[in-house]
């Protein structure tokens, strides 16, 4: 019997951590939250961090697909006078997305090359700004492969206000759930969505956070965890024994 699992949790962050790989506006503070994007820039910034080491998604020889399940806690918070711009993700990715694409600011959300045509991951966005190809609405989406999302729901964001996330995929059922609570631990919207990640990743995959500035936002994760568990045992038949 064989199992490929990964788990991590960081209930806090700290500088210097070798199993996170920090990239552009991303740095984790004294007091261990690791800011995203820095709201003091007044340019538009993306900030992400990577767990440094790809996860098994399926295995080719069984043909069988990793669940997983993965919990933030984030705080987006915009400055007073500026445009609430753009956004927080989570996404798993292809394992050769090991930079910020090129021309993924703003409401790319620091995962997608505008002038690619294929851009291929799935993500769980957190997105207040209206874009173009966006509802005209603060939303969370599904997103697969690209920045339309495939699935939104209205989201009534606050700035400066904690949420805690919660990401659940089955991969009996293929089923993608999102659960999001305030601080207090009340539900304020689930989202959920059939999504085949053996076809559309992979067999191991990056996963990640990225957050996007457009007009002087901050993105602060103070919680990550994740655990995944492929099952790759092969059955056997009587010729083996």
């Amino acid at each position: 019997n064989s199992q490929k699992s990964v788990s991590f949790n960081f209930d806090k962050f700290t500088p210097g951590q070798s199993s996170l790989t920090l990239q552009g506006s991303a740095k984790i503070s004294s007091s261990g939250i690791l800011g995203l994007t820095n709201s003091a820039q007044t340019t538009p910034n993306v900030g992400r961090v990577l767990y440094s080491t790809p996860v098994p998604i399926w295995d080719s020889k069984t043909g069988k697909v990793a669940s997983f399940v993965t919990s933030f806690s984030f705080v987006i918070e915009t400055l007073k006078g500026f445009t609430p711009a753009d956004g927080l993700i989570f996404f798993l990715s292809d394992p050769t997305n090991t930079t910020i694409p090129d021309n993924s600011g703003q409401g790319y959300l620091g995962v997608v090359d505008a002038n690619k045509a294929l851009n291929k991951f799935v993500g769980v966005e957190f997105d207040n700004y209206a874009n173009p190809w966006d509802p005209s609405y603060k939303h969370i989406g599904i997103n697969v492969n690209s920045i339309y999302s495939s699935k939104t729901v209205k989201w009534n964001w606050v700035s400066g206000s904690l949420l805690n996330v919660n990401i659940i995929y089955d991969s009996l059922s293929t089923t993608l759930n999102v659960v999001v609570k305030d601080n207090n631990g009340d539900q304020l919207t689930t989202i959920s969505q059939l999504v085949d990640l053996k076809s559309l990743l992979s067999e191991k995959a990056v996963i990640g956070l990225s957050g996007s500035s457009g007009d002087r936002q901050a993105h602060d994760i103070y919680s990550w965890s994740f655990t995944s568990t492929l099952d790759t045992t092969t059955t056997n038949n009587i010729a083996s024994f």
